[in-house]
């Protein structure tokens, strides 16, 4: 997921406002780069605060709630960070008109939170109006539409249109593209999500180099804890588990979680998916007892930030309900798995 932060100049304002607007804005921005995302949301809140107290102009509250949304999408909280983004996307519409950038950025953060919620027509339908208009307002070949054309190339990738999804991958690496060769920093999700759809594919030697190119970008730029750092280890170490390289995804989810757990925030969602994907390669392994407290730390985690009938959760069910039976422990192994079962009966509905 990516989008402008969009900072204003003061208009109407008084200086003493909008400055204090402008600090608390910028120091938002700063916490939101490094990961500090708790931080970073009460900044902004207190961002909107200073738009309350001292009456700024509206473009200023609108900017406020597309940076309250991107914090809250990072944490997961994606109800919470549609409707800031909706409240951005109304603002901008009365003040900018139907046809300004900040528009089309507003669509593209909503296009995301609708892939999120698997709602994947209304996701398309979004980034395709966002890349038309910002093609109209910045140029057909504007750097900034990479994230548009990423967008789409994940949602083909979860429609199973490889075909698509890897033409929209690399026409967002050619807009990002340097004369001299060098990557830039919004290239790293795209090699990554590049390096997924080739390791689906079964491709697995075109998968890994990408993967490796999106991880040096990222520590290149964030250093070596970071979560986005930790997501770059934690799918190389997919991809070696997947290749029955059980010593190299060890090492790397091992990594992976030394990433985020050093970072200053640490992210609990991933830190529950690399500890779920953790406890499936020690079973594999046979380490049983290793493999049942990952399991449990990451049920925990995950029910806590994802709520316990999410579908993530009734997978880490499944395959705790198989490690059990594997210990000897049936009884409780059927009850993890009953409670699977409701919880995708309860999606289905």
């Amino acid at each position: 997921m990516a989008a402008l932060m969009l900072l204003l100049l003061p208009v109407s304002a008084g200086a003493e406002a909008a400055d204090e607007w402008q600090r608390l804005t910028d120091a938002g921005t700063t916490a939101y780069g490094q990961a500090r995302y708790k931080e970073a949301e009460q900044l902004f809140l207190a961002a909107n605060r200073a738009v309350d107290q001292f009456g700024l102009i509206a473009e200023r509250r609108a900017a406020t709630f597309n940076s309250l949304g991107l914090v809250l999408h990072e944490q997961g909280h994606y109800a919470r960070a549609k409707t800031y983004y909706e409240q951005a996307l109304s603002i901008w519409e009365q003040t900018r008109g139907s046809e300004h950038a900040d528009v089309a950025t507003a669509l593209h953060n909503l296009a995301e939170i609708y892939q999120q919620e698997g709602e994947l027509e209304q996701a398309e339908a979004y980034y395709l109006r966002a890349l038309t208009m910002g093609e109209r307002v910045l140029g057909a070949g504007h750097p900034q539409l990479a994230v548009g054309h990423n967008g789409l190339g994940l949602l083909y990738r979860k429609q199973g249109d490889w075909v698509q999804s890897e033409a929209r991958f690399y026409l967002a690496l050619g807009l990002l593209e340097r004369g001299d060769g060098s990557d830039v920093p919004d290239a790293a999700p795209i090699f990554n999500n590049l390096a997924s759809l080739y390791k689906e594919k079964g491709l697995y030697v075109l998968a890994e180099p990408l993967y490796q190119r999106a991880l040096a970008i990222r520590r290149a730029h964030l250093g070596g804890a970071h979560p986005a750092v930790a997501v770059c280890l934690n799918n190389l170490a997919n991809l070696y588990q997947t290749e029955g390289l059980s010593e190299l995804a060890d090492q790397h989810y091992r990594q992976a979680m030394a990433s985020n757990e050093g970072s200053r925030e640490p992210a609990e969602g991933l830190m529950g998916s690399i500890l779920g994907n953790w406890a499936l390669l020690t079973h594999e392994r046979g380490l049983l007892d290793e493999a049942k407290l990952r399991y449990e730390r990451a049920l925990v985690i995950q029910q806590q930030t994802l709520g316990r009938s999410h579908p993530m959760v009734a997978t880490l069910l499944d395959r705790y309900a198989m490690l059990l039976r594997d210990l000897g422990q049936r009884s409780h192994a059927g009850l993890m798995a009953t409670r699977a079962t409701v919880i995708r009966t309860l999606q289905s509905k």
